[in-house]
């Protein structure tokens, strides 16, 4: 009796986690941040890890948010850079700053530089104060390289 009900059970388990895939491979990346912010991260990642490997931004931003809530700054600042060169602002924003911090990265105030100017390049409305905060402590060499670093990450349109 106790192997046909773990018969059955597995038989519910695989039935549920095809299902899952299904509608995982189905959503968008705002399902994943409906599935986040009510606390189910397994179905987030799920979602935006499906989407995010072909190459959909939000999703890579997404799960660097997952990520960094869960004290992964490594896998946290990956994720954002994707985004970040798919041209997301936001993950510009976040990526330069774990870059002057030194979270899941280096400490770099080059980088730092370069990804608060690239959004502020591509239309983010408050990242070229703290570009210029961090320019004020970059050397002129280190400040062109910041620039040059900035037009390299420009996104293909």
């Amino acid at each position: 009796m106790l192997h046909i009900f773990n018969r059955y059970f597995a038989a519910l388990f695989i039935a549920g986690a095809l299902s899952f895939i299904s509608v995982a491979a189905q959503a968008e990346p705002a399902d994943g941040w409906q599935a986040f912010t009510t606390g189910d991260h397994a179905k987030a990642e799920a979602i935006w890890r499906l989407l995010a490997e072909k190459g959909d931004r939000n999703a890579a931003f997404g799960l660097g948010m997952l990520e960094q809530t869960r004290n992964q700054f490594e896998q946290a600042a990956r994720w954002y850079e994707q985004a970040a060169r798919a041209g997301l602002t936001s993950a510009q924003v976040l990526l330069g700053s774990m870059y002057i911090d030194g979270r899941g990265v280096p400490r770099d105030g080059t980088l730092a530089y370069a990804w608060f100017n690239r959004a502020n390049l591509d239309g983010h409305a408050n990242a070229a104060r703290v570009r210029d905060a961090i320019a004020a402590k970059l050397t002129s060499q280190e400040l062109a390289q910041a620039n040059a670093l900035s037009e390299s990450f420009a996104s293909p349109k």
